[in-house]
């Protein structure tokens, strides 16, 4: 029921937004870019496995289950909750593997949301290699990623099949943006 002095526009409908790339590719600055222009919550794997990681929760759990399987699983329930509410969701993580993305495709699909998908890349290597060795991000309890874990990840990095925009983060940041918002508008 809406309260008969708040105007809702409820013509556009809500969106489920990954933000997908490599460790250090500049999806998490975008994409809190996009959540803060968009006033759309952003929620970050890193974040929630730190989370994990303070609470002692096992790196390697039973039946392959570990702390970055909990954190997708919290990243999709938290998306969920978004699109119960008929609410926008940015998810923001490098989400690698179809099993995640089908996972949050069929989300999008169960609540009629529009499901879009950005991918961070940054086309070359050296500055993207800097980029991530310089990073300091202030999460707590979580340490910032050696340039062996880009190249660990790369190797099971399945490319996006579907419409998605690509965005190269050796392009200006504030270009980057503006597409960036253009896509999801």
């Amino acid at each position: 029921m809406t309260h008969p002095l708040i105007s809702v526009d409820q013509t556009t409908s809500p969106q489920l937004v990954i933000f997908s790339g490599l460790p250090g590719a500049g999806k998490s600055s975008i994409a809190e870019f996009a959540g803060r222009q968009l006033n759309i919550p952003v929620f970050a794997k890193d974040w929630l496995e730190a989370t994990l990681k303070r609470c002692h929760l096992e790196p390697n759990g039973p039946e392959g289950k570990n702390r970055g399987y909990a954190s997708y699983e919290l990243l999709t329930v938290l998306a969920e909750r978004q699109l119960m509410l008929n609410q926008s969701v940015i998810l923001d993580s490098v989400a690698s593997i179809e099993p995640v993305r089908s996972e949050w495709r069929k989300l999008a699909k169960k609540y009629q949301t529009q499901w879009k998908v950005i991918e961070c890349i940054c086309s070359d290597k050296e500055t993207h290699r800097q980029r991530l060795l310089s990073r300091q991000r202030g999460i707590k309890g979580w340490h910032e990623l050696p340039w062996s874990e880009v190249e660990r990840v790369k190797g099971y990095f399945v490319p996006w099949e579907e419409e998605h925009l690509v965005l190269d983060s050796m392009d200006p940041f504030q270009e980057n943006c503006q597409k960036a918002i253009a896509y999801l508008q």
